[in-house]
């Protein structure tokens, strides 16, 4: 996961809304190109990180490709992350060029022409722009609404199918409505996207957050049950050791029989020919008799 600092949201809001406030046309399009370029980078970081949960989920089982499809859950949210860029950057320099040519030959303090004069003045270039400035609106407007669906929408899904196979609290509670996100982005002049991506950042963060902590808990689970659960091998070796020493200071009675109990005991962890294996190994070693032997291979059975 790529972290995305707050100074970045900060940064890119500041120059994107600042360039109106200065007169100079360089200053005003340097400003408004840096805001531009930050505001998409943010864009496909979140989508990036999105990308990548969405990868790990399906490498570990937690979500199934059936559900994807079943759910519509989109694999590549970049694409339409790279769409909307597109259709963004047209938007905006089509809307410089219109303005551009509004100031450069129409006299605001002139009485306003009408549209057939204007058109006849701006020349065909000018409806061009027009119509690409209108077209990537309304792409852009389209593509936005996909991504908070992608981004959002679909993260409560996998969110969900996480939390139910693994103890995983979810975050992103319910989804959104898409209409109202597009509805608030407008009013508020785009500021109410730099909030939605703040807020996508941040619960991307946490969930990263939880998720190791999470996995770090799992991770010494499973060291625990490994030092626990030995193997048969290891565990024959050490019944060997332990009753080796026992037998070889227990010769006589009462002692005897309760090493012998012990031993038969300590037998029912290991596979019948692990068990006869180690009597076997015993015998040889003269630490059980015969008679021992046999009444012990035959209790094997």
């Amino acid at each position: 996961m790529i972290r995305l600092p707050f100074y970045v949201f900060f940064i890119g809001g500041f120059f994107s809304y600042a360039a109106i406030f200065f007169e100079s046309p360089a200053a005003s399009i340097t400003m408004s190109v840096i805001g531009m370029t930050l505001s998409l980078y943010i864009w496909y970081i979140i989508s990036y990180n999105r990308d990548t949960h969405l990868k790990r989920m399906l490498e570990k089982r937690f979500i199934t490709y059936d559900e994807v499809r079943e759910q519509k859950i989109s694999l590549n949210s970049r694409f339409w992350v790279i769409l909307y860029s597109v259709s963004f950057i047209a938007m905006n320099v089509s809307g410089l060029l219109v303005i551009k040519a509004l100031l450069d030959n129409i006299d605001i303090a002139a009485q306003p022409p009408v549209m057939e004069e204007l058109v006849a003045t701006l020349g065909t270039e000018y409806v061009l722009f027009s119509w690409i400035f209108f077209i990537s609106g309304i792409l852009s407007l389209f593509l936005y609404g996909k991504l908070i669906t992608m981004l959002y929408n679909d993260e409560n899904k996998i969110q969900t199918f996480e939390g139910k196979r693994r103890n995983m609290p979810i975050i992103v509670f319910k989804p959104l409505s898409i209409l109202l996100m597009i509805l608030f982005t407008l009013v508020t002049y785009g500021l109410f996207s730099w909030f939605m991506r703040y807020r996508l950042a941040s619960l991307q963060r946490i969930h990263n957050y939880m998720e190791k902590n999470i996995e770090k808990t799992e991770s010494v689970k499973d060291k625990e049950e490994e030092k626990r659960v030995e193997k048969p091998e290891e565990i024959a070796k050490t019944l060997l050791l332990k009753h080796s020493d026992i037998l070889s200071s227990t010769p006589e009675d009462p002692q005897r029989k309760e090493a012998i109990a012990s031993l038969f005991k300590d037998l029912g962890e290991l596979k019948t020919e692990q068990a006869r294996s180690l009597l076997s190994t015993l015998l040889s070693k003269e630490l059980l008799t015969e008679n021992e032997f046999r009444k012990l291979t035959r209790l094997l059975v």
